[in-house]
């Protein structure tokens, strides 16, 4: 994993990776293998190919699907669980869902937190767009439903202190001050890295019911 990390930084590695792309990969990590001070041997260099086929593995498989059923199948389970109250449910399949399958999904798709692009993987993290409480299975896992953020922009936004546009760009509420703004690094400037169709109708929805 941290080679490919690594090699991220350089090339595309998501769900369109194919085998010609693979091979283009390791054979420019050869080429240049000269003018890089980490992964520079034919050594690593096989150890980054084995790990980039291991991936080509997995993105023509249907794990993730499997993922997704058996994770909806364990909500099922939970909410008919007649010993745990409401709110414990809620805490147990929202950390579910949050550390597994659809947090991955927004790493995989993001790159990094959906507005600054911090890749500290470590500290961002998975925010639902139309909450958790208020959307079924598919959407509770659909990563277009979803931003990687960083702390302080995940707690402003999960509040509702700020939203975001048709665009991207970001929306305060009046009552976050620009005082506090300014400490927290938010500015009229900051944007998502981008916005797709998909991400319209959950945008809307933070917009209407969830931004103060």
């Amino acid at each position: 994993m941290t080679r490919l990390r690594y090699v991220s930084q350089f090339f595309r590695l998501d769900k369109s990776l194919t085998k010609g792309d693979v091979e283009a990969i390791v054979a420019e990590l050869k080429r240049t293998m000269s003018e890089r001070n980490r992964y520079n041997s034919m050594r690593s260099v096989g150890d980054i190919a084995s790990g980039l086929h291991r991936f080509l593995e997995y993105v023509e498989s249907d794990y993730r699907k499997k993922l997704d059923e058996s994770i909806i199948s364990e909500e099922k389970k939970i909410d008919k669980n007649v010993v745990l109250s409401e709110t414990e449910k809620e805490a147990i399949i929202r950390a579910r869902v949050g550390q597994g399958i659809f947090r991955q999904k927004l790493i995989d798709y993001w790159r990094g937190c959906s507005v600054t692009q911090c890749r500290m993987y470590p500290i961002l993290l998975a925010s639902h767009i139309q909450p958790w409480r208020k959307s079924n299975n598919d959407q509770r896992l659909d990563v277009f439903n979803g931003f990687l953020l960083t702390p302080n922009l995940d707690k402003l936004f999960d509040k509702g202190y700020i939203s975001f546009d048709e665009k991207g760009k970001v929306i305060c509420s009046d009552l976050f001050p620009c005082s506090d703004r300014k400490i927290l690094g938010v500015d009229s400037s900051l944007r998502l890295v981008h916005v797709e169709e998909r991400h319209l109708p959950y945008l809307q929805y933070h917009r209407e019911n969830c931004f103060m």
